[in-house]
């Protein structure tokens, strides 16, 4: 009887061309599951913010924010009115540890190099391994028009330590005004978004900003820039 079958030449073409194939599959298909999983990080975040700030607002949070950079102070407004309310694995008073070292903006000039995000910052990082770092402020750095009062602004890095840690990559910003979270880049128009939150961005140190409006407008879907080859 005549035996049929593959000679190793036949096998080995075989397993090559699936190897070739794989190489060009295989990182595409680890880029869309890194996008979903921070996608999805990034929603449940603000779901957790929002809650945790409407909660503390009601019980007084923002009318009795104090306005210092005393980090006692600002340790025992933290410890009172957020911390009942979100689940955390660790919190830094304006210290090192919960917060990316070298944080950049979209095109990666140094946002911050001292693992904290303001003068008088507290920093945590979120059960699901989100790093957030909140500060006060008064003005558009994050495309959210001030209203003669305090806003408290979250910086928010979907994978912690984990590289890019870049503005409109992995770090995303929302903003406490009004009574309300809002996504940065709220009241961006369309023009300032499409500019802050692209990788041919000239807006000095806060490109990459506004782009958390983009995510939502996106139905929380990323990338939503794609850096320049």
């Amino acid at each position: 009887m005549k035996k049929i079958g593959f000679t190793l030449a036949e096998v080995l073409i075989t397993l090559g061309i699936i190897g070739v194939v794989a190489a060009m599959t295989i990182p595409n298909l680890m880029t869309k599951l890194k996008y979903n999983r921070e996608s999805a990080l990034l929603k449940e975040n603000y779901s957790i913010l929002q809650q945790m700030m409407l909660r503390a607002n009601e019980e007084g949070a923002m009318s009795n924010l104090p306005y210092t950079d005393n980090m006692n102070q600002l340790k025992e407004w933290f410890n009172t009115y957020f911390l009942p309310y979100v689940k955390v694995t660790k919190v830094c008073y304006g210290t090192k540890g919960c917060w990316s070292q070298n944080a950049k903006n979209s095109i990666g000039q140094v946002y911050s190099s001292s693992e904290r995000c303001g003068s008088g910052d507290v920093s945590f990082v979120l059960m699901n391994g989100t790093s957030v770092c909140m500060d006060d402020f008064r003005d558009f750095r994050f495309g959210v028009k001030g209203n003669g009062s305090t806003m408290i602004g979250f910086l928010m890095d979907v994978n912690g330590d984990r590289k890019p840690n870049k503005f409109g990559h992995d770090i995303f910003s929302i903003v406490f005004r009004d009574d309300k979270i809002l996504p940065g880049g709220y009241d961006a128009t369309k023009a300032q978004l499409d500019a802050n939150c692209s990788s041919k961005c000239r807006q000095g140190l806060y490109c990459g900003t506004h782009c958390m409006q983009k995510v939502i407008q996106q139905g929380y879907k990323l990338p939503v820039i794609v850096d320049k080859k």
